[in-house]
């Protein structure tokens, strides 16, 4: 018995022109594409704590570069270094809520260059230091 083979559901995107990627033409996610973002998004979490780059991921889910960038932000809504840090800034709270590690060791733990870079993100992002995070957290 001969069957047809189902045809795979295609998404098509168009990047708004003043994204981060810039980005004009229209891009075509299969689900093999959504199937390789998903793959890269595990691996992110799995991986977290080590260096990742876009080129080094791609190349590991097997998916072109650009497409992994715009499929992460279709499927998260963040480009790979803010998703990356988003997920190591939750990381982070747990520790911090969680340990009495110095806040050095979290910052290392989490994949942070050094705890001079962490605590400026963290900052950033939460509007209070890591300190004073933990402070709270009790």
């Amino acid at each position: 018995m001969h069957t047809k083979p189902i045809p795979e559901k295609v998404v098509t995107y168009t990047p708004i022109h003043d994204s981060p990627l810039k980005v004009i033409e229209p891009f075509r996610f299969s689900s093999a594409d959504f199937r390789c973002i998903d793959q890269a998004l595990e691996y992110i979490h799995k991986h977290y704590t080590e260096r990742i780059s876009a080129e080094g991921l791609s190349i590991e889910v097997g998916i072109s570069k650009k497409k992994l960038q715009i499929g992460l932000q279709v499927r998260k809504g963040y480009t790979l270094h803010k998703y990356l840090q988003q997920v190591r800034l939750e990381k982070a709270k747990e520790l911090l809520a969680n340990t009495n590690d110095p806040v050095k060791a979290v910052a290392d733990a989490t994949g942070f260059v050094n705890e001079s870079h962490f605590c400026k993100v963290f900052k950033k992002n939460h509007f209070i230091s890591p300190a004073q995070y933990r402070f709270r957290q009790v």
